[in-house]
């Protein structure tokens, strides 16, 4: 990519929802270096000699579990100085045997890119999702359980905490004693 923030839309839109299987190759030949990474949560490729083709394959599997992807690239932040694009994405990934209704998802996309003779290449992917997102491509009723037990973890996590201070564990030095939430100190 001579200007990767202007070009990595239309990248990842050949790369998801390519309408044949040449566009997609060429994608993935034209714009990722042949030892490219992939890191998602459900599976990683190693960075290595002619991984790309292993990278290519994961794509190939993407689209035919779900033919039919929506994806818009909603945010594209650019770093020149660490070579590293960062896109937010929303898609709608529906595996194609599955009987419920898909759900968007939204993840956030970190490329690292490589300069090679001016031009720059992906040379890693990593797929960052919040776990209720996750679970929106695979298996989307379960997203209000997934939804209830991170609740659940905050009240546990703020109940360790209301024990922690209590006994005066804070695991932190603490100058004057906290707030009481009341905006008044102990």
């Amino acid at each position: 990519m001579q200007n990767p923030a202007a070009e990595i839309s239309d990248v990842f839109h050949k790369l998801t929802m390519a309408s044949t299987q040449e566009i997609q190759l060429n994608t993935i030949k034209t714009y990722f270096t042949p030892d490219a990474g992939f890191k998602h949560p459900l599976c990683k490729v190693q960075q290595g000699e002619n991984s790309r083709e292993n990278l290519l394959g994961i794509y190939q599997w993407y689209r035919i579990m779900s033919p039919k992807i929506i994806g818009e690239v909603k945010s594209v932040i650019y770093d020149a100085s660490l070579d590293v694009i960062i896109l937010e994405v929303v898609q709608t990934f529906h595996i194609f045997l599955s009987p419920f209704k898909p759900a968007k998802s939204r993840l956030n996309v970190r490329l690292t890119l490589q300069d090679i003779g001016g031009l720059h290449y992906i040379s890693l992917q990593e797929d960052y999702y919040h776990p209720e997102d996750l679970i929106a491509l695979v298996l989307p009723p379960l997203i209000p359980i997934v939804s209830l037990i991170l609740i659940i973890a905050a009240y546990i996590s703020n109940i360790g905490a209301a024990v922690g201070h209590s006994v005066g564990f804070t695991g932190m030095k603490s100058e004057a004693p906290l707030s009481n939430g009341n905006g008044k100190r102990r």
